[in-house]
């Protein structure tokens, strides 16, 4: 039978050294009755002695901690005789919640048994708890960003391997072209200027002797070893534009147009060429293929003029901002280009077409002058320099080429 708790006197038995204790230290017995509170609990919660001796023991606590010690606490130390390393938070006499982690032994005395329990503060544990957690939370960030760095890495590897596979292949393109070059330049060359040539050594005594159908042909064989010949230098021209080792260097845009407008004027033999041109900037090319590329655009505004019009050119330039990557999709940098305009009063074109014009050997019309690769020419050039050229046109009306040119070379 349990011994009634007034058997046990209500006096501190508590000596000085475990009074003046780093740690609170408080007794109680089954009835929850404090019998003994030791001064550094006082200290901590703000009481004096007589407020506490007697009391219930839940007069130290906070109201959660309360409960935790009727449905856990109490009952942990009555059937094991002790509790360990219990979280609590008791009440300060001003009201404050003070977190304690608390310990408690069981022990059996004359007069009955008394429950001994100590604590310490553990206000520092939740901002420790906090940078614990933080630092754990920065270790798993730290390793899924080295998961992630490894991962790119792995992306990096395998994107270099499928550009050397496709740098190969370009190797190999690039050595194909530069032997269909040699092609174009000497074995079929050749064939058309013998042909060409055998066609002229024929005397007018000797034409005179033919019938008038072998005097036609003689004429027609002239006429297509001719086009033969130039269709040749230019698909020799179109490829040797990929496989150039032309160096890049500071090209002058304006002095560009102005020699190519110099050399339409005197090949088309049809008096000067009325050209308004804005300002144009310096930009980093190869200063043959930008020749090319305004002597084709500003040949092809005289070539396709319309009867009893004077050829006029306007050509306009802007500096913008625009993306460098062409066929790479959601990559993005971007980087300062010239939008350059040139525009005719020519006959024009249905617009439908305007994809079609650039492709080799594309002529809307067979009767009109020219073998069909100037544009294309225009193209290659345009691309080779990382850049790109569109054309609106409109039937008897005109034609309006878009150029974008990066001002530097990548």
């Amino acid at each position: 039978m349990p011994t009634s708790p007034l058997a046990i006197p209500m006096v501190d038995p508590m000596d000085d050294l475990l009074s003046s204790a780093p740690c609170g230290l408080f007794s109680f017995t089954d009835d929850g009755s404090l019998i003994a509170v030791n001064e550094t609990l006082l200290e901590v919660l703000g009481y004096a002695r007589d407020e506490l001796l007697g009391h219930h023991v839940e007069l130290l606590l906070s109201l959660a901690s309360r409960m935790f010690y009727e449905t856990h606490f109490f009952p942990m130390i009555r059937m094991h005789g002790k509790a360990q390393e219990f979280s609590l938070s008791l009440r300060a006499k001003t009201g404050e919640s003070v977190p304690v982690l608390i310990n408690a032994v069981r022990k059996a005395r004359p007069g009955g048994v008394v429950n001994h329990c100590a604590f310490m503060l553990v206000r520092e544990r939740a901002k420790y708890e906090d940078e614990l957690l933080k630092a754990k939370w920065a270790a798993e960030e730290a390793l899924l960003s080295n998961e992630e760095l490894t991962r790119a890495k792995q992306e990096l590897e395998q994107q270099t391997r499928e550009l050397d596979q496709k740098l190969r292949m370009l190797e190999r393109r690039n050595q194909q072209l530069t032997r269909m070059s040699t092609i174009l330049a000497h074995d079929l060359r050749e064939p058309a200027r013998k042909l060409s040539m055998f066609a002229c050594l024929f005397t007018r005594e000797d034409r005179e002797g033919l019938s008038l159908t072998g005097q036609r042909s003689l004429d027609r064989i002239k006429a297509v070893s001719m086009k033969m010949e130039q269709l040749v230098t230019a698909l020799h021209e179109l490829v040797t534009l990929d496989v150039s080792d032309e160096p890049v260097e500071e090209v002058d845009l304006l002095e560009v147009v102005g020699n190519a407008r110099q050399r339409v004027s005197e090949a088309a033999m049809t008096g000067s060429v009325t050209l308004r041109c804005a300002p144009l900037p310096m930009v980093q090319g190869r200063r043959r293929q930008l020749m090319m590329l305004f002597y084709e655009l500003l040949d092809n505004a005289v070539k396709f003029r319309k009867p009893d019009t004077h050829p006029q050119i306007d050509i306009e330039c802007q500096l913008i901002q625009d993306n460098s990557f062409r066929v790479m999709k959601d990559k993005y940098r971007y980087t300062d280009f010239a939008r350059i305009v040139v525009a005719d009063n020519g006959m024009g074109f249905d617009n439908r077409y305007s994809e079609y014009v650039f492709e080799v050997l594309r002529k809307l019309d067979a009767n009109t002058p020219g073998l069909g690769m100037g544009l294309a020419v225009c193209h290659k050039v345009v691309e080779n320099h990382g850049g790109s050229i569109s054309v609106e046109a409109e039937l008897d009306v005109g034609t309006r080429f878009t150029i974008l040119l990066p001002l530097r070379q990548q």
